[in-house]
């Protein structure tokens, strides 16, 4: 009898956990041959962004130590800063859903978009791009944070083709036009409350082979509440390395230069004809 409470213990603990961090991304959000760096999850990149009372549209947990909650996604600088534009890195749709929220922002003197999908499978979880180029078939304004929180509010673009989208559905470009990074973020209701959640513990096998095989280790992108508690962020606009996870380049080879390879193939031509004459 005992065994068998167990094992519904157990079970009522994998589903519960399975429920609070389901797979819910089934296809990555942009293409990672671009990608050089990722921030983690509670780092001090960038700006605070965790609790502000003053905002229902994000978290309500105001038990979250300052932080930022979001993950920026850096390029190659030969796709950011000066070489950035708003039309080459690609964004895709992370599942099939609906885009529920469509609001313009701006980032170093260009306008983009600030994009929420909202999971048709998981619809207590919403995915919320920053500073993207939304494609033409989605509108550019919809369902705008009301006027007296957001002064530049707008009315609804009524010029569009669709508000659903598909997983790994192309949805537009990461703008990085004189812009270091562009970032996600993803936001789970429960009920009345609201969690910023991070997008590396809620992947698919098969998204997360994707980053794995870049070299990381997927646990290493979250810095757990209780370690940003007990080290403060005190480093706002500056760069500090432990905020971000460096990726390993595809196919990564080590070098080994012309001196060496040269070495290695008359070494091998050698052994090759010792053995062959041993033979004799």
């Amino acid at each position: 009898m005992y065994r068998y409470l167990s094992l519904f213990f157990i079970s009522l603990w994998v589903s519960a956990d399975e429920t609070l961090y389901p797979e819910l991304i089934q296809s990555n959000i942009t293409d990672l041959s671009y990608i050089e760096e990722i921030s983690k999850f509670r780092s001090g990149a960038g700006h605070e962004f965790y609790y502000d009372p003053g905002f229902p549209f994000g978290a309500s947990d105001s038990t979250e130590p300052p932080s930022n909650m979001k993950h920026y996604f850096s390029p190659y600088d030969g796709y950011k800063d000066l070489n950035g534009t708003n039309s080459t890195i690609p964004v895709y749709a992370p599942f099939s859903g609906t885009i529920v929220r469509v609001t313009n922002e701006n980032c170093c003197g260009y306008e983009n978009k600030r994009v929420e999908i909202q999971s048709n499978d998981f619809s207590s979880y919403k995915l919320i791009f920053f500073h993207i180029n939304l494609d033409e078939a989605f509108p550019q304004i919809y369902n705008d944070w009301p006027a007296h929180l957001w002064p530049d509010h707008l009315p609804d673009d009524t010029e569009y083709e669709t508000l659903t989208v598909s997983e790994g559905e192309f949805i537009g470009y990461a703008d990085l036009r004189e812009s270091n990074d562009f970032d996600i973020a993803v936001l789970r209701e429960d009920g009345s409350e609201r969690y910023w959640v991070s997008f590396f513990d809620l992947l698919s096998d098969t998204v997360q082979d994707e980053y794995t095989s870049r070299g990381v280790v997927i646990e290493n992108f979250i810095i757990s509440k209780e370690a940003r508690s007990s080290e403060p962020v005190t480093w706002w606009g500056g760069r500090n390395d432990d905020d971000w996870i460096l990726l390993s380049p595809f196919n990564n080879i080590p070098s080994m230069g012309i001196l060496s390879l040269w070495v290695l193939g008359f070494s091998i031509v050698c052994a090759f004809k010792f053995s062959r004459y041993q033979k004799l």
